[in-house]
Order: C-alpha cells, then structure tokens, then sequence
C-alpha cells in the first residue's frame, strides 16, 4: 500500500556491497535507480518471545510491530539502523494477536485479537467468545482502546491507504478435523473513528458461496487472509478451506465478486514420505490460498497456495495446497502458475521438507508484493522449507525469479518496504526476523568459509546432513552422512567450490545387497579403508532400535556392525551414539554418547572407545556446560580427531530451532584429551569455539564437525529439509 515517508539517516550497512552509484538519496528517503538484481541479508534478529508471527512496519519504516501469539503480546523494534535493530518493548494483550497493521499516520498499530479457551475452567470450542480489535500508541506504546468484533476467531485485518477503513477477515476456526463448522465466518468492514476508536463503525458481510463452483464448504466460508487494493477500493479475501477468493466494494461494503482458486497441476512431485526425495509423480491440488497480495497496479492478485484440507475430504483424490503460488487476474483467470519450480528449488537447496510429502510439500504462505523503482517484486516464503523466493512480476504472465533466500524457522509474515529497499520475514517457528536489502547487483552472501550447499541435480537431493568428515588426501572434498529423516541411508560426497559446497554423489549404503536404513548421526574415515558410522538408538514404543557402531567398506557395503554390551545398551535412551573417530592407526574407535546414562550423574556423559583387538568397550566422561534454560538439556553432537591426537568434542543444548532462537545457549567446540587418562576418569575441557558468540550459531542442531589443515567444519542437521544446512569452516 502507498505509504508516506519521513526523511532517513544514511545507511551505513555493515558488510554490504553497495556502489555509490547504486541508490540516491533524497529528502523523502532512498530512490532507486538502477534495477534490483538481488537481496543482501543483513541480520537474523532475535526477538526474544517465544514467537515472530505477522509484522508490520510504520510508514517511515523505521519501526516494526509483530505479533506474539505465543506469550500474548505485541512486540516493537527500531529498525532505523536495519543492521542493528533494537527492541523497543512489549505489550501484553488478554487473547492471541493474529495480526497487525499500523496506521498510514503512523500513530497506532491495531491487533485482530482471537479469545482464548480457558482449559483451566474446562471451557470447550463453544465457550469461546467474539474477537476485538485493540488499539495501541505508537508513541507510548500502551492500548488506548477496544473495538468488539461481531465473529469470532479475527485471522487477518487490512488497512485502507487513506486509513479509513480496517478490512477483517473472521475465520471461526471451530474444529479443523470437522469441517463444515457450525458458525460460519465473515469478512468485517471496520470504519475508523479516529477520535474515539471505540466508538468506530462496524459492518459484517455474510459470504454466500452457494453458487461457487468448486466450493468445499459452502456454509462453512473460512475466511483467511485480507489485501487491499492500491486505491483503497477493493479487498481481496481468500476463503482457505473453500479454495476460493472473494473480492469485497469497499466503498458500498459489499461483495462484489467469489470465484474458485481451482487446481495446479505439476508433472513434478513427491507424494509419498518414504525417506527419499524424488520429484517424480504427477500432481494436481486445489490450490487453497492463504496470503493474497494485489499486484501495484491494482490489476493482479498474487496467492500463495498453501493448503488447509485433508486429502481424504473431497474422495477425488485432488491433493491439499498448490505447493507453489499463482498469479490470477480480477476476474479470476490464472495467468501465471509456478507448478514444481519452488519445490525444484527448494530440493536444489536442501529445504525440501521429505516428511511433509503426503500432506502440503513445502507449503507456500507468507508473502507480499511491492513496486520497487519500475519493477514489481513478489516475495514468496515457504512455511515448511523456510525459504523466501524473489520474483520480478513486472510481466505476470512470466515472473523472473532474482534470489532464493533461507529464512529462520517457518516464517509466517513476509513484509517489503521498497522506500528503504528492505524485505523482511518474521519467523513463527524460532522467534527471529530477517532482514534484507536491495542491491542492483547480483547479490551472493556465501564464501569459501561459509558456502551455500547445493546438490547439482534434482537426481541427488540431499538433506539432514548429521555427520561430516574431510577426505583423508583431498581436503576439497567432505563426506556427510543424513539420519533416519532419509532413507536408505547414504554417504554423501561433498565438493567444496570456492563459495559452494556442492553434493556431487550419494553413496547408497546395502547390507547383504539390500540398501539398509539407520538414524546415522556421525561418520568417520577408517585408517584401514571405508567409513566408521554411528547410528543412534530409540527406546520408544514402537521405534525400538539400538545403537550400533558401523563399518563399511568404499563400496557402502557393511561390514560390521558392533552393539554395545546388553548392560550398558539398556542404560541409554534414544539419545545415544552421536558423533564418531578413531585414534591415529585405527586401533581404537571412539564414540561421542549425547546424553547421559540412565540413573548416573546429572551433567556427565561418557565417551566410548571400544578396541578392535580385544573386541572390548570402555568410557571416559565428558563434563558437560550449564546456563541452559530451564526444562532443555545439554548433550554432545560429535567428536573429531585432530593431528596431534587430541579431539574436539561439539557440544550443544536443544535450544534454537522450534524452541526458539531466544533460548539458545550453548552451541560450542571444546578439546580433550585422553593422554593420561584411564578408562572411567573424567577428562578436562578446554574451550574452541563459542558458535553462538563468535557466529551467531542460532540453528539448534549443530551436528556435524570435522578437522581440516585450516581449522574445522561445522554443519547443522537442517531437520529433514525445514531449514537450510549451514556450513562453516572455523580457524583455530
């Protein structure tokens, strides 16, 4: 939406790569004036909440609103310096915010507010209460007023360019697994009282779908996401469970048009969660759209088709969710469709999300679109793959993508403000904000020390990289092993190319010719030939597996496989062989246990060597660091031999991830050394690396570590595709 803009500071962004040349600046802000080619990350902001859901920014975009559903709250940022945001406190609100806007004056942000059920007083779905709207200084930050909604369940709210008019769209989300619901929902038409907010005008619009064709629920409208058009006019509502949009006069505050989202069809998919990632099945989905952006001209309506119905409802066996996003025109005519082109992306790049092929694939939902100088850029994230896709839509009928950007976890709100070329995601799932700006060059943020991981072919997807090794002749070239979200297990190559890191083979692993299936969690290189693995255990009902200790030949043929003795075996639980190494010749193998034992020493975990000579196992114990957040644990991830003997040991709580960024707190790499120690002796510790301090290490599973010449690598396990894989070479 036009927004007005106050004058800005100049921007002094560090480790950016903008010329001169690139941007002029002017008394109403930045003006573009070459074409942006590409999106430089400028920081992953932690805002400390358990959640970073939908965000929106004031009109001179200096200060962000975001909601958090998790501890009920509204929290504020100053981002006049992008690469250094800083909070600006928090307002606590009675319910769950959904959404956020701020007016164009820039004087209050407003809050869709959906009432909670008090479990406490054993209230169910029909104690449930209509929502409101809330209103909130800006400058004081502290709610001035309260506006009752006539529904129940507020999702999204929209404001009018002129600041009139807020748009609400009321899902009443009663019962997801009993569709249709009882209460239908509706779009709210809200004319401000600027005086008296309380006092504003409220309008509810019934929704017939009755004559929709296509529609799942006709009684049932489920009202999702709210747009406005660029000249306030027109709102553009999608009905999510009923694959349907429905665009509403504003001025006569009425529905003027619904018209069916219909289907996309790839000839690309994965439909079936068996561990192995293949885009090989044909595909045809209702496309079910969450956001819905208009396109700058007020011409086109950008959707991001995420899904929202199960597969079994309809019996026609037409999948939930598009798996991609679209681009319709106002009488509801696609004109453009991206098919398999996000989910092809999304594999190339590790953050395609293999257990989440049976239900909505990589599950497109946040987006926005803008105009920046003469182009008109789509953002486009996936939910599930944690990714942001740039496209030039300046021709709708054939988008130009421009940048592929990895996101925090599950990132929920997408927002572009091109008077300061910034595009930020707020992320639902680890509670952080990512910030980007525009460049006219083709921006690439990796290096050698950081290199994006990319396979070469859709033929070689990879994912869950859980252990790594450096070749013992070619330094250039690492070894990675995924746990059980892939399988059969493999043994990936990894070519390192100056700024890529590129998957060039996947050794399949058989046992007695047959491929086989482990949760592998560390490799190492055997001095005699082939690999040492680990595979960790599980004693949950129904996921019983021990742990093992691996050998395989070149071949990926195993060889061997050694259990622990029955008596310490049942002492450890699921979180058990974790990382993997041997001593200089190859005598002894030595095992990073994650946890401890069963009924031992609270902060102790043990390192296992088991000899190959007396076909024998004993322990060393590792002391493990404190300050973790309460009710999280701290456990190790790997170890790896260094040239002089000793080894490096990752060390890591369970925080970051879907515990949240806020939370993390130990992501670090220690020495040991077992010279001199005995076998049930506890060894010293000497501090690496701090990743987190140091790196910024936010991810929760830094799982891989391996020694080079020029210092090490460290990996994360990306979960089975919902984040990106980070690599990082750390000097001594």
């Amino acid at each position: 939406m036009p927004r007005s803009w106050g004058s800005l500071r100049s921007l002094v962004l560090v480790g950016m790569s903008l010329s001169l040349g690139t941007l002029a600046y002017s008394q109403t802000g930045w003006t573009q004036t070459q074409p942006i080619k590409g999106f430089q990350h400028l920081t992953r902001y932690v805002v400390g909440g358990a959640v970073a859901e939908i965000i929106a920014a004031s009109p001179d975009g200096n200060t962000l609103a975001f909601t958090n559903a998790g501890d009920q709250q509204v929290g504020f940022v100053d981002i006049t310096d992008p690469a250094d945001p800083k909070a600006l406190g928090t307002v606590a609100v009675e319910g769950e915010p959904t959404s956020v806007a701020i007016t164009p004056d820039g004087q209050v942000a407003i809050v869709a507010l959906l009432d909670l059920i008090d479990d406490d007083k054993k209230e169910t779905i029909a104690d449930q209460k209509p929502g409101k709207l809330i209103f909130i200084d800006l400058s004081s930050r502290t709610i001035q007023a309260e506006l009752p909604l006539p529904g129940i369940g507020p999702d999204s709210l929209a404001i009018t360019p002129d600041g009139k008019k807020v748009v609400v769209a009321i899902e009443d989300e009663e019962d997801t697994d009993n569709l249709p619901g009882q209460r239908p929902g509706s779009i709210t038409i809200v004319t401000l009282n600027s005086q008296d907010p309380a006092q504003s005008e409220v309008a509810n619009l019934t929704i017939d779908l009755s004559q929709v064709a296509g529609a799942n629920y006709p009684t049932d409208p489920q009202p999702e996401y709210v747009a406005i058009s660029p000249d306030g006019k027109t709102a553009a509502v999608t009905l999510q469970e009923n694959n349907a949009i429905a665009l509403v006069d504003l001025a006569g505050e009425k529905i003027i048009r619904i018209f069916s989202a219909g289907t996309s069809q790839h000839a690309k998919a994965d439909l079936t969660e068996d561990g192995e990632i293949s885009l090989t099945q044909a595909f045809e989905g209702r496309r079910e759209p969450d956001t819905i952006a208009f396109t700058p001209d007020g011409n086109y309506l950008v959707t991001l088709n995420e899904g929202d119905t199960d597969l079994e409802s309809f019996g026609d066996n037409i999948w939930s969710g598009g798996r991609g996003w679209s681009i319709f025109d106002r009488e509801g005519t696609v004109v453009y469709d991206s098919d398999s082109r996000a989910e092809e992306a999304a594999v190339l790049r590790g953050h395609y999300p293999e257990g989440r092929s049976e239900n909505r694939g990589i599950e497109m939902e946040g987006g926005d679109v803008e105009r920046f100088g003469n182009q008109d850029l789509a953002f486009v994230a996936s939910e599930r793959g944690s990714f942001l896709i740039v496209a030039d839509i300046t021709e709708p009928q054939e988008p130009r993508r421009l940048a592929f950007l990895p996101t925090g976890l599950a990132p929920e709100g997408i927002l572009a403000l091109p008077k300061r070329n910034l595009v930020l995601a707020s992320n639902e799932g680890d509670g952080t904000i990512d910030i980007w700006q525009a460049s006219p060059a083709e921006v690439d943020p990796y290096s050698e020390r950081e290199p994006l991981v990319v396979s070469e072919s859709l033929d070689l997807p990879f994912s869950a990289l859980s252990g790594l090794q450096v070749d013992a002749q070619e330094t250039s070239m690492l070894y990675a092993v995924p746990d059980s979200a892939i399988a059969p297990s493999r043994i990936y190559s990894i070519n390192l190319e100056g700024n890529r890191a590129k998957v060039s083979k996947a050794l399949i692993l058989t046992k007695n010719n047959e491929p086989v299936a482990y949760d592998l969690e560390g490799i190492t290189l055997a001095p005699q030939g082939g690999f040492w693995l680990v595979s960790e255990g599980d004693d949950r009902e129904g996921q019983e597996k021990p742990n093992i200790l691996i050998r395989v030949d070149d071949q990926g043929s195993v060889q061997e496989e050694i259990f622990l003795p029955e008596s310490d075996a049942q002492k450890i639980t699921r979180f058990g062989f974790e990382g993997v190494a041997t001593n200089a010749d190859g005598s002894k193998v030595y095992v990073a246990v994650q946890r401890e034992f069963k009924d031992e020493e609270k902060g102790k975990v043990r390192i296992a060597e088991y000899d190959l000579t007396s076909q024998t196992w004993a322990y060393y114990f590792y002391p493990l660091d404190s300050g973790n957040v309460e009710d999280s644990w701290v456990g190790l991830s790997e170890i790896a031999r260094q040239p002089d003997g000793s080894f490096l040991i990752l060390e890591r709580d369970n925080q970051g991830g879907v515990n949240g960024a806020a939370n993390a707190r130990i992501k670090r790499v220690y020495r040991i050394s077992l010279e001199g120690v005995k076998p049930g002796e506890t060894l010293d510790k000497t501090l690496v690396s701090d990743l987190l301090k140091d790196h910024n290490w936010l991810e929760e599973k830094a799982e891989g570590l391996t020694v080079t010449e020029k210092g090490f690598w460290v990996a994360s396990d990306n979960d089975g595709g919902e984040t990106y894989s980070r690599l990082l070479l750390v000097s001594p």
